[in-house]
């Protein structure tokens, strides 16, 4: 049933209704782009088997996410707008794509490779999985992920077994997180999108 709301449940006045434009969300701020931290080196396994190492990204501005397969929620939303941020950039092959599993113990490369497959990734975008405690050191102390809200959040986030980050954390070419993106955010991709473009002339 649709229920409506009224002025006075919106908080706002007629005057203010003109400025604002009713009670819908307010966009997203625009992302800081600055100098966060290295990535440094990894070693992992791809979705076809492989060893990736950090240094096949250099030179190249990337997009991190992460996810884990057996996800029913915000994973599907992240996947799909890495996915079309991938084919947005195409052409370019000096913009890469990197999806890091937060489950290594269920995500095998077999198991990513058939979820690369939903997506319809191209050569660009690699799924990575690994040992649990090589992931959670990378995920915690290289992208500083989960940006925590509070300090109680923080110390809870430290203490988690399953990290899981709605961010896209963008790295630049020499392998420095310059970005990060609220991916669940309708404006998501137009901001990555934007940022990688402007590490890209840099």
């Amino acid at each position: 049933m649709i229920r409506s709301v009224s002025l006075r449940q919106c908080g706002i006045s007629l005057a203010a209704l003109a400025v604002l434009g009713g009670c819908g969300p307010k966009p997203a701020p625009a992302p800081e782009v600055r100098v966060y931290r290295e990535v440094g080196e990894f070693s992992l396994t791809d979705q076809t088997g492989n060893t990736r190492t950090a240094e096949s990204l250099q030179g190249k501005v990337w997009v991190a996410n992460f996810v884990f397969t057996s996800c029913t929620a915000e994973c599907l939303i992240l996947s799909k707008r890495m996915s079309n941020l991938e084919k947005r950039f195409a052409a370019n092959d000096h913009v890469a794509f990197v999806s890091f599993t937060v489950d290594p113990g269920t995500d095998t490369p077999a198991r990513l490779a058939k979820y690369a497959n939903l997506y319809d990734a191209g050569e660009r975008w690699t799924f990575l999985t690994g040992e649990r405690a090589v992931l959670d050191s990378l995920i915690k102390e290289r992208f500083l992920l989960p940006v925590a809200q509070s300090s109680e959040e923080a110390v809870a986030l430290q203490q988690a077994l399953l990290i899981h980050s709605d961010r896209f954390a963008i790295v630049d070419r020499k392998g420095v997180v310059r970005a990060y993106v609220n991916g669940m955010q309708p404006e998501a991709e137009a901001q990555a999108a934007e940022i990688i473009d402007r590490l890209l002339n840099e």
